[in-house]
């Protein structure tokens, strides 16, 4: 799934900009978040695209959208 996808979801209002921005800005300020995806090894802060299980764990920690 595209960062873009998901942070659409969580901020439908915003631009896709800004809602990318914010998901970051979300994930950053939740340490437990964080460290469990780097416990999964792959990288996540630059990338375009999210793997599954990255998307799990981000709506897992910050809940549905």
């Amino acid at each position: 799934m595209k960062r873009r996808d998901l942070a659409k979801m969580y901020c439908p209002e915003k631009s896709d900009v800004e809602a990318v921005r914010s998901l970051r800005m979300w994930i950053v300020h939740c340490p437990d978040l964080v460290a469990a995806l780097e416990e999964i090894g792959q990288p996540y802060k630059k990338t375009k695209t999210l793997t599954a299980r990255q998307v799990r764990l981000i709506m897992h920690y910050l809940g549905d959208p």
